[in-house]
């Protein structure tokens, strides 16, 4: 499977949940369901920064949203591209570690085909249990976490055109989780932006 057509689906998708947000759901309630999100996409920027050898100089992170500041990494060329990519990657690795530990593998991975994923995730669901109710304030935040700003976008695209060339069945799985958890992701937003709209006009 080639790993670039499910990055440019996840960057497409991230980026629409990042813009819903902002644009349209800047909801008081949301804010503290979202900060999360918001944070840890701020931190994995910082951290890939650090890594790569660049400094930060300045960390915000607010419930609307973030930013860091920071010096260009002294690893050149591929620094700045990591350091912009850097929630994606760090996101994935916080879905693999809360899973792990605390979803009891609720996500399982079982197809690089993201439809069947996705569907399979839904039916996951067990409304009666914690674990999806946190899956489900994981969703609320996984776009934010991973959508890509257009300064990212402008940092990583040699490394989605290389993405092309790779092909690996596992990495394909994975990332079709990704997709289905953004995708629900922006299903949740939709439907919030529809209640949303609904009580205004009574």
């Amino acid at each position: 499977m080639i790993i670039g057509f499910y990055l440019i689906i996840i960057l497409i998708l991230g980026y629409l949940s990042v813009y819903l947000r902002e644009r349209y759901l800047d909801l008081k309630w949301l804010r503290p369901l979202t900060w999360l999100g918001i944070f840890l996409h701020e931190f994995w920027h910082a951290f890939f920064c650090l890594l790569t050898g660049g400094r930060v100089t300045g960390f915000r992170v607010t419930a609307r949203a973030g930013q860091v500041t920071h010096y260009k990494p002294t690893l050149p060329i591929v620094g700045p591209m990591l350091t912009a990519i850097g929630p994606l990657v760090g996101g994935l690795f916080i879905i693999g570690l809360i899973n792990n530990f605390w979803l009891q593998d609720i996500l399982v991975i079982t197809s690089g085909n993201f439809w069947l994923t996705f569907l399979n995730f839904i039916r996951s669901f067990n409304f009666l249990t914690w674990q999806t109710w946190l899956l489900l304030a994981i969703c609320l935040n996984v776009g934010v976490m991973v959508g890509p700003s257009l300064a990212d976008l402008k940092s990583i695209w040699p490394l989605v055109i290389l993405s092309f060339l790779i092909t690996s069945w596992q990495v394909a799985q994975i990332l079709a989780l990704v997709i289905a958890m953004v995708t629900l992701n922006i299903v949740l937003f939709l439907i919030i932006l529809i209640i949303k709209t609904m009580i205004r006009k009574l």
